[in-house]
């Protein structure tokens, strides 16, 4: 699959070139978000999902790995010290081009009746619009990507709405699939799975199942009605299997079309592992350890503390070289392992009847069979003290965020609904009073300028990141 990917993001990646620019810059550089129609629906669709790939790819460094505990700066530590100036890429760029473009793109393919297009673009849009969700609370969402409509002052909607909605949306995504008809559908720009519409089906139901178990504290009657639901038939809403399913872009490597973590990385190159999980890594033997960070001179992984600046280059750990030194590496949307971590969760919470010890041990080996970790090693781990299964959720949720690296936006989203690990905020941080990391970016000051009549005033932000918690994070006694 990421040779295929490899070959379909070049070629694709000329066309883009050739429609919107001629640097490789896709969002900046002569485009205009509110006339795509000039450009054929396949290549917009592989725009979309490139950029969603590119802009949260970038991203996730800098913010939610640091908020996580995965990743930290060693000499640039304003960011994850929260000085440094609020990302507003997310929400601009999902806005401006992602739900523009992908209303388009709908909108043709229902024109041309080509439903799988219309389906692989539903799940996609609902991807895009459940990070912007995650990462900001209440959002535009039923007047969102309308611009071409004129709507340039959007209603923002409620989470629990917005959720329902995405939920009905890949419901219908699901059915479109299991028609399996695949007249029109142009596989070329489908740059995750090359025009399978297997694998397509099965990721529109696993990020189902994602939106149902983020959404199990806050209400759990629909959660569990919608995992018993998909988990109890695996025919009519299959699900990721093995690794091979995962949903990810892998980056040719070459010109400018780097993986984003390797691209960012080479420009300044201070990215070090992060001490919260180094520290859990190295506690538990954990075979994942020497790729997801490097040795100092010593042989010694060190991570270092999230705000703290290293005092010598070479004191801490970097972050591996998979990672970081990586051109040809992979943006993950969705991987095996966080579906058998939810269906251990399920089970262990009485969701469905399942082994959650099964499911459990298959997500540990799941991700460490992504780094060709050998089986021997991986039952040695399995049996580790602080790892073998005992019947408690909370060793689900540190097994989850271990195997979420790399996979920050999710790791952190997480984090917030089970407060498992609760990582206190950045050591050398000037923001005080705080006793977790950050719970949500705050809306864009262009927001603020441009559309306040609609912001909620029930949103309030204190220093930027904290204030008011997403409505699937019920935790209390955090600020």
């Amino acid at each position: 699959m990421k040779t295929i990917n490899k070959m379909k993001i070049t070629a694709i990646s000329l066309t883009i070139l050739f429609m919107f620019s001629c640097t490789g810059n896709f969002e900046e550089i002569n485009t205009n978000p509110n006339n795509p129609p000039n450009a054929p629906a396949e290549n917009v669709m592989a725009y979309v999902i490139q950029g969603l790939s590119s802009r949260f790819g970038t991203t996730e460094m800098e913010y939610p790995a640091a908020f996580v505990g995965h990743v930290t700066k060693g000499s640039y530590t304003d960011v994850t010290n929260y000085r440094g100036s609020v990302p507003t890429s997310i929400w601009s760029g999902t806005y401006v081009y992602t739900l523009t473009n992908a209303n388009f793109v709908i909108e043709t393919a229902r024109e041309q009746e080509n439903q799988i297009l219309e389906a692989v673009m539903i799940v996609m849009k609902s991807y895009a619009m459940q990070m912007v969700v995650d990462a900001h609370g209440k959002a535009p969402y039923f007047d969102a990507g309308k611009l071409t409509d004129g709507v340039i002052h959007p209603a923002y909607d409620d989470e629990k709405v917005i959720y329902e909605d995405l939920m009905l949306q890949l419901e219908d995504a699901n059915e479109i699939f299991s028609g399996g008809a695949a007249s029109g559908f142009v596989p070329d720009g489908d740059l995750l799975y090359a025009g399978d519409i297997v694998k397509w089906r099965k990721f529109c139901n696993s990020l189902h199942l994602r939106m149902a178990i983020r959404i199990s504290n806050v209400d759990p009657s629909t959660a569990t009605a919608v995992i018993s639901k998909i988990l109890n038939d695996p025919d009519t809403y299959p699900v990721f299997e093995s690794n091979e399913d995962n949903a990810y872009i892998a980056y040719p490597g070459e010109g400018e079309w780097f993986e984003p973590w390797t691209a960012r990385h080479s420009s300044i190159g201070d990215d070090k592992i992060a001490k919260p999980i180094a520290d859990i890594l190295i506690d538990y033997n954990d075979p994942r350890l020497p790729i997801y960070a490097d040795t100092i001179t010593t042989g010694e992984y060190i991570g270092l503390e999230v705000g703290q600046k290293y005092s010598s280059k070479n004191a801490n750990s970097n972050v591996g070289a998979l990672f970081v030194n990586n051109p040809a590496g992979s943006v993950y949307f969705m991987k095996y392992a966080e579906i058998e971590f939810i269906k251990a969760e399920a089970a262990a919470r009485g969701f469905v009847m399942a082994d959650a010890e099964a499911a459990y041990e298959a997500g540990i080996t799941a991700s460490c069979e992504e780094y060709g970790i050998e089986p021997a090693l991986i039952g040695t781990y399995l049996l580790e003290p602080q790892v073998v299964w005992n019947d408690d959720l909370d060793r689900i949720y540190i097994q989850k965020w271990i195997a979420l690296f790399r996979q920050s936006w999710e790791a952190w989203a997480e984090m917030r609904r089970t407060d498992i690990p609760a990582l206190p905020p950045a050591s050398d941080s000037n923001l005080t009073g705080h006793n977790r990391t950050p719970f949500r970016f705050p809306y864009p000051t262009s927001e603020q300028n441009l559309n306040s009549e609609n912001i909620p005033g029930d949103v309030t932000e204190v220093d930027n990141y904290w204030g008011y918690q997403v409505w699937w994070d019920t935790r209390t006694g955090v600020n």
